[in-house]
C-alpha cells in the first residue's frame, strides 16, 4: 500500500457502499424468520450441517443466517460501489441519510434476532428406547 488516502469522490463511494452492504446484510439475516428459505443449520447433537427450512432436531441456524446475510452484503456493496464511483460525490446530506437507514435497520434486525432467541422454545430430543428412569 502507498499510504494514500482515496481521492473524496472514491471515499464517499466507499461509505454508500458500506451503509448500503449493512443494510442489506440486516435485511437478508432477518429475511429467514419471516420467510420460509432454506438455509444452512448445524446439529450439534448428530454433529451434522444440513440445508432446510426447519430441521428435524436440534440446530443452529446462526451460520446459514450470517452466511446469507455476508452473501447478500458483498453483493449489494460490490454492485453500489460499482454504480455510485460513477456518480458525482455524494454530499453529506446523501451521506448522513445513508448512515440513519444503516444504523436504523441495523438496530431493528438485531431486535428481531433478540425477540426471536427469547421466544425461542427449542424441541428436545426423544429419549433412547433402552432409557430407563431410576
Amino acid at each position: 500500500m502507498s499510504g494514500r488516502a482515496a481521492p473524496r469522490a472514491d471515499r464517499g463511494a466507499i461509505f454508500v457502499a458500506l451503509c448500503v452492504g449493512a443494510i442489506a446484510f440486516a435485511i437478508a439475516f432477518t429475511y429467514p424468520a419471516f420467510v420460509p428459505t432454506r438455509v444452512l443449520w448445524y446439529l450439534p447433537l448428530e454433529r451434522a450441517w444440513v440445508l432446510e427450512v426447519k430441521p428435524r432436531a436440534l440446530g443452529m441456524d446462526f451460520y446459514g443466517r450470517m452466511a446469507l446475510g455476508l452473501a447478500a452484503c458483498a453483493v449489494a456493496s460490490g454492485a453500489t460501489w460499482a454504480i455510485a464511483r460513477r456518480l458525482r460525490p455524494p454530499g453529506p446530506r446523501v451521506l448522513g441519510l445513508f448512515t440513519a437507514w444503516a444504523v436504523t435497520v441495523t438496530l431493528l434486525a438485531m431486535l428481531q434476532h433478540a425477540w426471536m432467541l427469547y421466544f425461542r422454545e427449542p424441541v428436545p430430543e426423544p429419549l433412547p428406547a433402552w432409557y430407563e428412569p431410576r
